[in-house]
């Protein structure tokens, strides 16, 4: 009878255990298609638009679309003691910001996306190092195959590599360090309260740092702006609900379904049509991630 109890708190236990990673993939694919929009709108702005104004605008509309969400919730949510935390974040999320739409704006969608994907490799080392995470088979498999197709997509021997590869690269590391402030404040903090602090201390300051390249938006840039503050909150909501319910290692690979959102966007409206190699490429990241979905239900 013990033997029995035992088996069926196991089978429930490992029931839970998979719905949370479930949720997990989805606020990851929400996360994943929401911030290809984001910067799919970023992409048609008007280049002489500064992304530090790009990102003060972003913030600014992302807060008033959490006010409703604050009141919703109640203000005791906004509870914290870990401003220095949600500080380091905020510059983290502001610097990266700022040199991914950079990037995203000077370089094909696709294969931004795909150089964008040297991201999870530092947040699983970060995440090892810092989180104490575990690297599994499973993750291993997700990630190195993953990188042989972003090897593929990227071709480094044909690609040409400007500045805007650089601060992409750099947009990653400030990325996944704010990912793992992310992971630490949702043990404790609301996700509200994450956004809502992050939002609030990244409207100051790069509102400050944009007076220099101040340029008002038309109707059109404007509307663009508002779409990327849209699609970008959604983004960070999503991220930190995935957080809450996965461990960023076993996550990450799963930001490689990314490119198969933006090749689509790419071709429909910034008529960037892939090459064959991306194609190879982006078959082989969604098989690769298929297998650790599969690999860590098991």
């Amino acid at each position: 009878m013990l033997q029995v109890k035992v088996k069926a708190t196991q089978k429930v236990s490992s029931a839970s255990l998979n719905n949370y990673k479930r949720k997990s993939i989805f606020w990851m694919l929400m996360w994943a298609f929401s911030i290809t929009l984001a910067v799919s709108f970023a992409k048609g702005l008007d280049s002489e638009i500064s992304g530090f104004i790009l990102v003060f605008f972003r913030c600014f509309f992302g807060f008033l679309f959490t006010v409703p969400f604050i009141f919703s919730e109640g203000l005791e949510k906004l509870k914290t003691r870990r401003f220095p935390l949600h500080f380091l974040r905020m510059f983290f999320n502001a610097t990266g910001l700022v040199c991914t739409y950079y990037a995203y704006r000077h370089l094909p969608l696709a294969e931004a996306t795909a150089i964008g994907f040297t991201e999870p490799l530092v947040t699983i080392i970060l995440a090892a190092v810092i989180l104490k995470d575990k690297l599994t088979l499973a993750k291993w498999i997700g990630l190195i195959g993953g990188y042989i197709g972003v090897f593929i997509i990227a071709s480094p021997h044909t690609m040409v590599i400007n500045n805007a590869f650089y601060v992409l690269l750099l947009a990653n590391f400030f990325a996944s360090s704010s990912l793992i402030c992310t992971k630490i404040l949702s043990k404790t903090d609301s996700t509200i309260a994450i956004l809502t602090y992050t939002n609030i201390m990244s409207i100051l300051i790069a509102g400050f740092v944009a007076l220099p390249y101040w340029k008002t938006p038309d109707l059109y840039n404007a509307l663009l702006m508002v779409g990327v503050s849209f699609c970008g909150i959604i983004s960070q909501f999503s991220y930190v609900k995935a957080l809450k319910v996965g461990d960023p290692s076993f996550l990450a690979p799963f930001e490689y379904t990314r490119l198969l959102m933006a090749i689509p966007i790419g071709i429909m409206f910034f008529s960037e049509t892939p090459s064959l190699r991306v194609f190879v490429g982006a078959g082989i990241i969604a098989f690769a991630t298929y297998v650790l979905a599969k690999l860590e239900r098991s």
